[in-house]
């Protein structure tokens, strides 16, 4: 069929009447006819030309959609429903400044508030398009499935866009909101729009780079965005909506920061080219999800995951699917150093020390003080309890391969994540704490003989005869802060003064900060925190 004229005698032409007519050029449509249904003229690919007469006073949703050659929609000027004002190729519902229907040469006149949903739908010759400053909504779908469109520019008038407007638009590159817009940006020249008040993005396209001050992707916002390839969320991002990725064919590789709290169901379903998703949540932050991965071969792609975490991902609803979950090292860890100086730290791995930190160790018991023990590497093995001594501040440690002997006598513990820590009846566990301005090792506050250890915390877990102390003398009435250890930082640094002793007890330093296991021999050593002439 290339050709057809309606006769008078019919007053409606049904939903789906001439859908995937791929033949049909041209159509006349009588007065007779009042209703021209949904999808009536869908997919009519070599449909040119349409003439709506005055008679037509109701028009379906996606009558006209997916006809990619339709270049010009005329409304006959006595129709008192619609109209095609200012030569536009378009049908505009007079009433509301509503736009229905539309094709690739549609020049939307700036008298128009509204484009209604799926007016452009699958408009494959459309290429660009500039909302004019009148326009205040895009409904849902409106630019749905254009898959020539490269640009689009939105005007500081538009206060609503609806979910999917942009979506499957695969050549799109260019996504840019006016700067005065009061609702919406494309802060950075993110090729995105971002709802300005809540930080979420709404609509990305293939170039778009995720700004690190959104804190949500919304639903739907890259939703078959064939063109993506990979994508990198940022750390500011908590969560991921509802299809947010659906049906990216071409993405193959997804960073998931650990900032991550939530991702809606069908988050990343369909993306058949994932070969690579690396989750930075770590175990004791991880979630159930429902749906997010379906639609695709798992085996074919590999999940990464926090180091030592793989046996919790692989106990996860959502995350249990994938059949290769490969642990990996965070490349880096930000610690923040409150104004109190110190801070405890345990990392899974190998990672640099930065610029502007000191890091101890605790080697012995002296009383009432822990004696610390500089850390001169550059570098802080992995699996080492260790405290923090810096200006208040954030140091980012970067993780490295550099191989480095494990601290021996350290009596720092730790852990990588949170977790209950079992303390024994014959063992007392601290923890930093800062009371009345005094930092130290304080007594850990037990609940059915447990305390919660933060994830990447170092704590002390002694033994109450090394201590020098019963059980009854261990107190927890008031939070369990009776009982300190207090910092001396001289049993690697060193304190003025030299006594002469002919013999040496107590725990025994060299001034390297090596502790000895056997007398010494003539010379200085730190002993007992003090320097010490042995002759």
């Amino acid at each position: 069929l290339t050709s057809l004229e309606i006769p008078n005698s019919v007053t409606s032409i049904g939903d789906d009447a001439f859908r995937y007519c791929s033949g049909l050029t041209s159509v006349e449509i009588p007065n007779s006819v009042t209703s021209i249904g949904g999808s009536a003229f869908f997919d009519c690919s070599s449909l040119t030309s349409v003439e709506i007469p005055n008679s037509v006073t109701s028009i379906g949703v996606h009558a006209f959609s997916s006809c990619d050659d339709l270049e010009s929609i005329i409304v006959d000027e006595e129709n008192s429903v619609y109209d095609s004002r200012e030569g536009c190729n378009a049908v505009i519902e007079t009433s509301s400044n509503t736009l229905v229907a539309g094709c690739k040469s549609t020049i939307i006149p700036n008298s128009v508030t509204s484009i209604d949903s799926f007016a452009f739908y699958s408009c494959d010759g459309l290429t660009s398009v500039v909302i004019p400053n009148s326009v205040t909504s895009i409904e849902w779908g409106a630019f749905m499935g254009c898959y020539s469109l490269t640009s689009v520019e939105i005007s500081n008038s538009v206060t609503k866009i609806e979910k999917t407007a942009f979506s499957d638009c695969s050549s799109l590159t260019s996504i840019a909101v006016a700067a005065d817009n009061p609702i919406y940006d494309s802060r950075n020249n993110c090729n995105a729009i971002i709802e300005t008040r809540t930080n979420t993005l709404i609509v990305g396209c293939s170039k778009t780079t995720i700004p690190n001050s959104v804190t949500s992707i919304g639903d739907y916002a890259f939703y078959d965005c064939s063109g993506l390839t990979s994508v990198e969320i940022p750390n500011s991002v908590t969560s991921i909506g509802e299809s947010a990725f659906d049906c990216c064919s071409s993405l193959t590789s997804v960073v998931i920061p650990n900032s991550v709290t939530s991702i809606g169901d069908y988050a990343f379903a369909s993306c058949s080219g994932l070969t690579s998703i690396t989750s930075y949540i770590s175990a004791n932050k991880l979630f159930e999800i429902n749906y997010v991965f379906g639609g695709f071969d798992k085996t074919n792609c590999t999940l990464y995951v926090p180091y030592g975490a793989q046996e919790t991902y692989a106990a996860t609803a959502g995350w249990d699917v994938f059949t290769n979950i490969v642990e990996i090292h965070v490349p880096y860890f930000d610690l923040t150093v409150s104004n109190a100086g110190y801070a405890t730290l345990y990392l899974g791995g190998n990672y640099e020390i930065p610029e502007g930190v000191e890091v101890y160790t605790a080697q012995e018991i002296n009383g009432d003080r822990l004696m610390m023990a500089l850390v001169e590497d550059d570098v802080l093995p992995a699996n080492t309890g260790v405290l923090i001594k810096a200006s208040a501040g954030t140091y980012t440690f970067n993780y490295t391969d550099t191989e480095v002997p494990a601290i021996a006598d350290n009596l720092f513990s730790g852990s990588a994540f949170a977790e209950y820590i079992d303390v024994p009846s014959n063992k007392t566990a601290f923890v930093l704490s800062s009371v009345d301005g005094n930092v130290g090792m304080y007594l850990a506050k037990l609940t059915d003989g447990q305390f919660l250890n933060n994830a990447n915390k170092a704590y002390l877990l002694l033994s109450k005869d090394k201590l020098g102390i019963s059980e009854d003398e261990v107190d927890t009435s008031i939070g369990g802060m009776q009982l300190s250890l207090r910092f001396d930082f001289n049993g690697s640094t060193g304190i003025d003064g030299v006594q002469t002793e002919t013999s040496a007890q107590g725990a025994i330093y060299d001034l390297y900060g090596r502790k000895l296991q056997s007398a010494p021999t003539k010379g200085l050593y730190i002993i007992n925190g003090k320097k010490v002439l042995v002759k």
